[in-house]
């Protein structure tokens, strides 16, 4: 069993892949990696100072990059970055296109491009 006050939990495997390799970059553990990384964005969230709230409404779209200090910047990038990666998961842009009549391009679980048509005809590319 992990320590104590563990708690089991998923993690999306585009999260986990990432923080596999980064975890053996900074000598941390995978589960050391996902804590320091959830502690980081909880602390971002929670900051109540004036610094930590301009990150806040600079990565909601509310203020400006060119208010920040470049360690703040360097948060609300990664507060954006994060929050675009949820969404992209969170999303099947191909079948939203293709819904809208649009050709698109996928790639196989072999490593082939694909076309797809709106109808859902697949030709390889």
């Amino acid at each position: 069993m992990g320590k104590a006050g563990s708690t089991p939990t998923r993690v999306n495997a585009d999260l986990a892949e990432t923080a596999a390799v980064v975890a053996v970059a900074e000598n941390r553990s995978f589960a050391e990696q996902i804590n320091y990384w959830v502690r980081l964005g909880m602390q971002v969230e929670r900051a109540t100072s004036a610094e930590g709230r301009q990150v806040l409404e600079v990565a909601t779209g509310a203020a400006q990059f060119s208010m920040l200090a470049s360690e703040e910047r360097t948060i609300a990038h990664a507060t954006v970055d994060a929050r675009m990666a949820e969404r992209v998961a969170a999303t099947s842009f191909g079948l939203a296109a293709r819904k809208a009549g649009q050709v698109t391009v996928s790639i196989d679980d072999d490593g082939t491009l694909v076309e797809v048509g709106p109808d859902g005809s697949r030709r390889p590319l």
